[in-house]
């Protein structure tokens, strides 16, 4: 009886446990850049924001969708434009 319990406890840790190396792309994600969640504590300068988002595209789609990887593009030209914005006289 003991041995049948084992086993079945040992193969629900077994079920469990790979949900989590399933996810371990999803952990190399960058979400404060991509959706603005996990963002405690980070303040960035608009060089240092162009260059975590540069690298996060560079990851490529072996760690974001092609659907996110666009907002992240998107994003990087949007952060450009606004320190175009900022560089020109008069501000």
């Amino acid at each position: 009886m003991r041995r049948v319990m084992l086993v079945l406890i040992g193969s629900l840790f077994l079920a469990t446990s790979t949900g989590a190396f399933a996810q371990q792309t999803q952990a190399e994600k960058n979400e404060c850049l991509l959706a603005s969640k996990n963002c405690k504590d980070q303040v960035d300068d608009i060089y240092k924001r162009m260059q975590r988002l540069d690298k996060e595209i560079k990851k490529g789609t072996k760690v974001y969708t092609p659907q996110e990887l666009k907002r992240l593009q998107e994003k990087l030209t949007e952060t450009q434009e606004t320190l175009k914005d900022l560089e020109k006289p008069g501000h």
